[in-house]
């Protein structure tokens, strides 16, 4: 059954018209996807997640850009080292040399939730490499408003992102959509069990994830690059409020609330997601040339 999952997987990010390949960057090794041709297009998953995450999105901007989406390392199918620390500033480090070694020198740099943070604070440490920024629900900034799960975690209760039983994947799920998506049964299972058996390992990042320094507020005002910051009104793990502060405090910033959706549009909402970037690139390549 997992190799029957792995396949449906597998054609999920050849429709989106995605290769998969891997690179050595110093001790981790990074499994990639890969396709199309243009300018690059560099896409960072969330936490809990991969590169297939951004498949459905993938499968629109293939058409005109080259895409890279990386299983960040420590997640999906790239090393994951016990004793390194996952915190979104040395996954930036770790990205930075990914981008070297694949000679990239100006791209697009788009991050969902924990990629988002990462891509925010990219893109204020390296300003001249990244072209434009994208951000959809990104973490690392306190919202305005309390999200649900942050006043979960804050009471001591559940912490919907570490899964350590079936019940507890499928409250995952009711927190992340609005309306989930259909996918295979057996592809639901498949992600159900890699959850479970890395509770622990994905509970040690959480914890890094919380010493993040310096405050992702205080370096958005260094983003030189125009951002497009995208989320859904019923965002439950990082709270919508969010959006108008990454807006108002990034120079060049627009955004996109998407009515009646949740924590994922690029699933929940991929074609529009998609669309609302494509024609925020299309702006920005006029306001360049």
């Amino acid at each position: 059954m997992p190799s029957f999952a792995k396949l449906l997987l597998a054609l999920d990010r050849a429709a989106a018209g995605l290769r998969q390949r891997e690179i050595q960057v110093d001790e981790h090794r990074i499994v990639y996807a890969e396709g199309g041709r243009g300018e690059t297009v560099l896409l960072l998953h969330g936490f809990g997640s991969n590169q297939g995450s951004w498949n459905r999105v993938a499968k629109t901007l293939t058409k005109t850009y080259r895409v890279i989406a990386p299983d960040l390392p420590g997640w999906g199918s790239s090393t994951r080292i016990a004793t390194a620390s996952y915190a979104s500033p040395d996954q930036v480090e770790r990205v930075h040399r990914m981008v070297q070694e694949l000679k990239l020198e100006r791209f697009h740099l788009v991050g969902h939730s924990m990629g988002g943070g990462i891509a925010a604070r990219y893109a204020a440490r390296y300003p001249d490499e990244v072209l434009t920024l994208g951000l959809v629900a990104a973490r690392g900034i306190i919202e305005p408003h309390e999200s649900e799960l942050r006043r979960s975690v804050t009471r001591g209760d559940a912490n919907w992102l570490l899964v350590s039983s079936p019940h507890d994947f499928q409250i995952l799920l009711e927190h992340l959509f609005v309306r989930r998506p259909h996918a295979p049964r057996v592809v639901i299972k498949y992600l159900e069990r890699d959850a479970i058996s890395k509770c622990e390992q994905n509970r040690r990042i959480f914890d890094d994830l919380q010493g993040d320094d310096p405050p992702l507020l205080d370096l958005l005002p260094q983003i030189k690059a125009p951002a497009l910051v995208i989320w859904g009104d019923k965002d439950r793990l990082i709270d919508v409020s969010a959006a108008e502060v990454f807006k108002t405090t990034i120079k060049r910033a627009q955004a996109l609330i998407l009515p009646n959706c949740g924590h994922m549009p690029i699933i929940e909402r991929a074609r529009e997601c998609a669309e609302t970037y494509m024609a925020f690139l299309r702006e920005q390549a006029m306001a360049r040339s």
